[in-house]
């Protein structure tokens, strides 16, 4: 059963995003709309064999519900193995990663490589079908490049293997993330099969999920990278789709603040000093949006500690009060 009714209404869904998706991205992304999040994409191999680092990547924070983890990998035993390990945890589903298209994923014949081989897509989904009780999905690609595109055939072999919903990213893996989508893939998978279909890809607005909805009819979006720095557009999103009305846009002050507050979560999940240099990205991430700043201050990539961090945001703060009143 799936732990959010897609039936309902549509679902937002935070993507797995490597590098980003931890707890304290996830615990924003939540609280701003987000109904659905999922963990960074992790190696089954990795995890059955108990790897530090993979298991490192699954930690959550005290609570958290309606949270997925993505897996990657080509051997069915070592998928089956690592999901029921990952319900033993506590997560709510489970999914395996048909899209990913970077080489050092792709290279091991996972990822986006598995619409190239059907037959072991299907006894992957199988496998790890029969052996848990939460959700199975999918997250795919239309297909491999222009010449091969198997959205149709892989969403029958979904369906038909057990799988809960598919989520489809509308590029081919040649295109990685060029600018073009082709969203009319996504409606023609959700007219061809009868489980839910999330839709992924060329989400940069609010307005953006409002038009994917309405010329495809998925059940639910999965948004990306357009949230990083910018967890806001979660909020911007669930507003449109539950009032038909615009968010206001979240001011400099929130902006600051927020991003103070991932930073400590961060730090509180890695150390200072990791932690620290984990954050510089999103720092600048954040900094982007804050109105009337056009560049990113090279300050904010030489801080090495939370408080040099807090005491530059709170000097943003009182700048941006300043400047209002």
């Amino acid at each position: 059963m799936m732990p959010v009714n897609l039936r309902v209404r549509p679902w937002v869904f935070a993507a797995p995003l490597a590098g980003v998706s931890d707890w304290p991205y996830r615990k924003i992304a939540k609280r701003c709309g987000a109904d659905y999040a999922f963990a960074e994409m992790i190696a089954a191999e990795g995890l059955v064999r108990n790897n530090l680092r993979t298991c490192e990547l699954l930690t959550r924070y005290p609570g958290e519900t309606n949270i997925g983890c993505q897996l990657f990998g080509t051997r069915p035993e070592a998928i089956a193995d690592a999901a029921v390990m990952l319900q033993e945890m506590g997560f709510d589903s489970i999914d395996l990663n048909c899209g990913c298209p970077v080489h050092k994923v792709v290279d091991k014949n996972g990822g986006a490589a598995l619409l190239k081989d059907l037959p072991l897509l299907e006894r992957i989904v199988s496998a790890a079908v029969k052996k848990i009780s939460i959700p199975f999905s999918i997250k795919m690609r239309s297909g491999w490049d222009a010449k091969h595109i198997t959205f149709l055939e892989v969403g029958k072999i979904a369906e038909g293997s057990g799988a809960s919903y598919i989520c489809l990213h509308a590029r081919t893996q040649t295109e990685q993330f060029a600018p073009e989508v082709h969203w009319d893939h996504i409606r023609q998978l959700k007219e061809a099969v009868s489980i839910p279909v999330i839709g992924n890809g060329g989400i940069r607005t609010a307005v953006d999920v409002l038009r994917m909805q309405s010329e495809t009819g998925c059940d639910g979006v999965m948004v990306a990278t357009a949230t990083l720095g910018n967890p806001f557009l979660f909020r911007e999103i669930r507003t449109l789709l539950d009032t038909g009305k615009p968010e206001p846009r979240a001011g400099n002050e929130e902006r600051i603040l927020t991003c103070l507050e991932h930073v400590r979560g961060i730090v509180e999940l890695c150390g200072e000093s990791a932690g620290i240099k984990r954050s510089r990205k999103l720092l600048g991430w954040y900094y982007r949006g804050i109105t009337g700043r056009k560049k990113v201050d090279p300050q904010l990539f030489q801080v090495n500690t939370y408080a040099e961090v807090e005491c530059y945001l709170a000097a943003a703060v009182e700048a941006t009060r300043e400047n209002a009143a």
